[in-house]
């Protein structure tokens, strides 16, 4: 992928900021409060993705009518699954996108407690209220954890623009948005053994009380910036200010709507967010049932096979993070040619693993092929997601609530046009074509990104005055 005008531009860019931040880094080169804080963050998305993933593992049991539990069986057709699983963004989207008017006027550590709390307490309730109303009261709970969970990207990404330094961001943004993976590891796994055990109403409880563990930690300890940071030491809040020039910790501006709605680089994020939910959203939703119908998984096996790709996911993003930085840093690629590089290996290598996945009837081949394609989104996240904070620092949170909203119309999508598509699960002809279409879509997605992605901070980005470097 040689270097293009754009990259050139780029360079130099670079060259200049990174000067500065090899001045700034010696400064303070070990692990500090910031890192703590991004520790948080990453438990946050992690308990976040513990409650929303379960629900892919709880079906299969809560469905299953060899369960021996026949008290809590629920009798859902493919239809009423998939609107299911598609419901919890129908809320989702709504606070998504309402969140990108109110984001940089809210604490965002209390936005982040409010969001874990409520949806930690809807969690531990489903249960019971499915017990009592079924299909309806479960989709009712669904789109209500949607609507209390909409912060949290946005929210996350506004607290990495006021603690992150530019030169951590590749590590610390894998850590953060890894809680992705870290969390849906946990949900798969821990789900297969809940159920299998002790019954998949308890999956809910328990994962409702680890939730509501971590806002009592955030409570106590999470801080909205180093400046609000109680046990910071003036040393390294000085080095993080001193790093992000642009402070957005300071007075808040109003939002460039205009400028963002025409800026080819947020089209580009968001093109690459909506292909990446729909396959997303597909393998982390889809996959226990498929393994379940097709291959004949049970509970237990199913839960930990779904779970290990996301394992490996997890622990190679943290070398490869590392690696990214580094060619950045060293002034080998640009963060241009290093977010396309990325994207391209999530999408189109991936989404050829996705291809081959529908093609085989071997289990083997399959799995494999699962595995790769899942471990593969780890560049995602060096990709397009940590591109927020790249072209836009500033509004992150605010461009994170856009693209994030707006890629929750493939979440739902995705579900529905599985529903459409497959009238009898075990019918792996018919799950080829789901596959199939995945993998078009990544591809379509990384196309839109590499024409008219970027990594140099946009005009728009000092817009009120503020400005990053």
């Amino acid at each position: 992928m040689p270097l293009n005008t754009e990259d050139i531009e780029d360079t130099g860019f670079e060259l200049e900021r990174l000067h500065h931040q090899s001045t700034v880094v010696k400064k303070w080169r070990w692990l500090g409060v910031r890192h703590f804080q991004t520790i948080m963050l990453f438990l946050c998305v992690s308990v976040n993705y513990i409650m929303r993933i379960n629900l892919g593992v709880a079906m299969v049991l809560m469905t299953n009518k060899n369960n021996s539990d026949h008290s809590t069986i629920l009798d859902l057709s493919i239809t009423q699954q998939s609107t299911a699983y598609s419901s919890f963004f129908w809320g989702y989207m709504f606070t998504n996108l309402a969140s990108t008017f109110f984001i940089t006027k809210i604490n965002n550590k209390l936005l982040l407690l409010i969001s874990v709390a409520t949806s930690a307490i809807a969690t531990g309730f489903l249960p019971l209220f499915v017990r009592w109303g079924g299909f309806p009261l479960l989709l009712t709970f669904r789109i209500l954890m949607g609507l209390l969970q909409g912060v949290l990207m946005p929210g996350v990404m506004g607290q990495m623009s006021r603690w992150v330094p530019p030169a951590e961001r590749g590590r610390c943004g894998a850590l953060v948005l890894g809680g992705l993976h870290f969390g849906t590891i946990i949900s798969f796994a821990s789900s297969g053994v809940i159920g299998y055990e002790w019954g998949w109403e308890r999956i809910f409880y328990v994962h409702g009380i680890v939730s509501l563990l971590w806002c009592i930690l955030w409570l106590f300890y999470g801080a909205e910036s180093p400046r609000t940071c109680r046990y910071i030491s003036e040393r390294e809040k000085d080095f993080i200010e001193e790093s992000l020039l642009h402070s957005s910790q300071k007075k808040r501006t109003r939002v460039p709507w205009k400028q963002m709605l025409t800026s080819g680089p947020c089209y580009a994020i968001l093109f690459m967010s909506l292909a990446n939910s729909w396959g997303y959203w597909t393998l982390t939703t889809q996959i226990p049932t498929y393994l379940a119908q097709v291959f004949h998984y049970d509970a237990s096996n199913n839960g930990l096979i779904s779970a290990m790709p996301y394992a490996c996911l997890w622990v190679l993003s943290f070398p490869a993070s590392y690696i990214v930085d580094t060619l950045i840093r060293k002034k080998i690629t640009s963060v241009t040619f290093s977010r396309k590089m990325c994207s391209t290996l999530a999408h189109w290598v991936g989404g050829t693993a996705l291809i081959i996945l529908g093609a085989t009837s071997d289990v083997t081949v399959a799995i494999s092929m699962y595995t790769v394609a899942v471990i593969l989104l780890l560049f995602m996240f060096l990709g397009h997601n940590i591109n927020h904070l790249d072209i836009c620092p500033n509004f992150a949170g605010t461009l994170m609530g856009i693209t994030n909203g707006l890629a929750n119309i493939a979440s739902m999508l995705a579900p529905q046009f599985i529903g459409f598509v497959i009238s009898d699960y075990s019918d792996i002809n018919e799950w080829r074509v789901v596959f199939y279409v995945s993998g078009a879509i990544f591809y379509a997605g990384n196309l839109m990104f590499l024409i008219l992605g970027s990594g140099v901070p946009q005009p728009f980005n000092s817009y009120g005055g503020k400005e990053y470097l």
